[in-house]
């Protein structure tokens, strides 16, 4: 039995910036009962980083969206460095003007963190634009699942964690 209306409308908002208020994990263990098996075995699969394999409408959106990223990500490095960029292309299609802009400031930023950042708010962007097309279904769900990953990532990215990762790298050099 499927009842996104319900599911959907108990759901906390999101805002980019913000702590998640639950785990991606927790959100896959609350959809279980209002959701299909076939829909929450997709959710399931793009938890753990597999959101490229869902077939719905919004599940092959994000992933031509990424490739697009991708390639335009890829044209601007090659383009920085003097390049051809043809070899690190792949056949997605071609960035709009708001994502060129925003490839070219991340390209640009003073540091990994803003470009990083530069770029998953406009993945957010895309995924709020993409879900606001869509009422009370999977798509709303998958959308809301990715921007709780993109809010995950951030919070796991505190100085404390940094400083700790940035070590072992060290120390892996050093041996």
């Amino acid at each position: 039995m499927s009842s996104y209306p319900y599911f959907i409308s108990t759901l906390p908002s999101l805002a980019f910036g913000e702590v998640p208020p639950m785990s991606s994990r927790d959100f896959i263990e609350n959809s279980r009962e209002w959701i299909s098996d076939a829909d929450w075995k997709a959710l399931k699969v793009a938890v753990s980083g597999g959101e490229n394999q869902i077939k719905n409408p919004a599940g092959i959106q994000w992933r031509n969206w990424e490739e697009t990223l991708q390639n335009a990500l890829a044209a601007a490095r090659a383009a920085k460095l003097g390049k051809d960029q043809t070899p690190y292309l792949n056949k997605a299609g071609i960035a709009d003007s708001l994502m060129k802009s925003a490839v070219q400031e991340a390209i640009k930023a003073e540091n990994q963190q803003k470009a990083e950042e530069i770029l998953d708010k406009l993945k957010w962007s895309f995924l709020d634009e993409l879900s606001a097309a869509h009422y009370f279904d999977f798509n709303v769900a998958l959308c809301y699942l990715l921007q709780l990953k993109i809010l995950e990532r951030w919070a796991a990215l505190d100085e404390e964690t940094g400083k700790e990762t940035l070590n072992k790298s060290i120390e892996k050099q050093e041996k």
